[in-house]
């Protein structure tokens, strides 16, 4: 629900929206894997939820299997697939649909544009954010997306 008490509609977020869902409190269901090997590749979803406008996310995190230090952060939508904020890191610049180039670390927020999808566009990471390993960025993306983990 937006501001108003209505219903967002997930497909056409405003920026105003998008801006509001990641400041909002966002509760990870269950604990983030331990097992998590130091090299090697992660893969991993974790059920996550929004209870104040009563949004399911999925909270994921990748490592590339070959270089520990390419690896990618990001929560979305479990209703429509579509993420709402993703770090990229260490993955290759990024080529915007107005063809300006985004260095290698950089993030893609939510936007409801046209044709494109929904995560087309990509910005500068915030400088705050530290990527020295996916464990690093980690605590910084919770914390940047205000996303708590689970405590039992």
């Amino acid at each position: 629900m937006n501001k108003d008490g209505l219903l967002m509609n997930l497909n056409a977020l405003t920026d105003n929206e998008v801006k509001a869902l990641i400041n909002e409190l966002k509760n990870c269901q269950k604990a983030l894997p331990n097992d998590t090997p130091l090299i090697g590749r992660i893969k991993d979803d974790t059920p996550t939820v929004d209870f104040t406008n009563h949004i399911e996310y999925y909270l994921h995190r990748y490592r590339n299997p070959i270089d520990p230090q390419r690896f990618s952060l990001h929560i979305r939508f479990k209703a429509t697939e579509d993420h709402l904020i993703r770090f990229d890191i260490n993955n290759g610049t990024h080529k915007n649909p107005d063809m300006s180039i985004v260095q290698q670390n950089h993030m893609h927020v939510y936007h409801s544009n046209g044709d494109l999808a929904k995560d087309a566009i990509a910005i500068s990471l915030p400088a705050d954010i530290d990527i020295n390993s996916i464990f690093t960025a980690l605590e910084s993306f919770l914390e940047y997306t205000n996303t708590k983990e689970y405590k039992s």
